[in-house]
């Protein structure tokens, strides 16, 4: 396959002889698990593969095809995914086609003191107010601004039993709030979340309804949400 999903991917081996053998990497550790074998069909016109399972049979729609690539979709549970294969030359080379496989390596790991930098005191704004409180969407917490002992202000999310939440480069542009917010877990099964280890650019403004509009970039595509006051 050729996109690496948590350092993990699959190799499909189709055989002339009407075999199907699967063979799923991981490249982060360098494993492999056994291959898993079934059959496989090809429609007349080629615009369906059948995969044979041994309780029924999976469609595989092909979207492109050529001596190099190949999309096909399948349903499965209601929902439609898309698969893209690029051809490789053995089996066992398909870890060393990934160009971030090192970056992808170093992110699953413990989180480091000096990865990210916590610094989650807000600087002084007129209209305070209008920020402090406890704030989520959709009845989740996401965020709480909050009054310290000294009566400045500051940014926090509780750790919960997966997640700690880190805040650092808070400022102000106009009355927006910006700052980062860092993701990490101490749980080593969740190393390989996209939430590990991941900081997220994020801004709060406020809106005429009482509601904090939040805009956040997530893997270079910017998002939005609303924010209302919990507590």
């Amino acid at each position: 396959m050729q996109a690496l999903n948590e350092g993990q991917t699959t190799v499909a081996d189709f055989r002339a002889d009407g075999q199907l053998v699967l063979h799923a990497f991981d490249c982060v550790t360098s494993s492999q698990k056994p291959p898993d074998v079934m059959g496989y069909s090809v429609v007349e016109d080629g615009q369906v593969i059948n995969m044979i399972l041994p309780s029924k049979t999976l469609e595989l729609k092909v979207l492109t095809f050529s001596p190099e690539f190949m999309q096909f979709t399948s349903r499965t549970g209601g929902m439609t995914i898309r698969y893209d294969f690029e051809k490789v030359d053995k089996v066992d080379s398909v870890c060393e086609r990934y160009p971030d496989l090192k970056a992808e390596q170093a992110r699953i790991a413990p989180y480091k003191a000096s990865d990210f930098v916590a610094a989650p005191t807000i600087p002084k704004h007129p209209g305070m107010d209008r920020y402090v409180g406890t704030w989520g969407s959709d009845n989740v917490m996401m965020v709480t601004i909050a009054r310290d002992a000294s009566g400045g202000f500051y940014l926090s999310t509780p750790s919960d039993k997966n997640w700690h939440y880190l805040y650092n480069n808070v400022h102000w542009v106009g009355d927006v709030l910006h700052f980062q917010r860092y993701t990490y877990s101490d749980s080593e099964a969740s190393f390989r979340s996209p939430k590990h280890r991941l900081q997220t650019p994020t801004s709060l403004e406020p809106m005429p309804d009482g509601s904090l509009r939040e805009d956040f970039i997530l893997n270079g595509d910017p998002y939005m949400s609303t924010l209302t006051r919990m507590k």
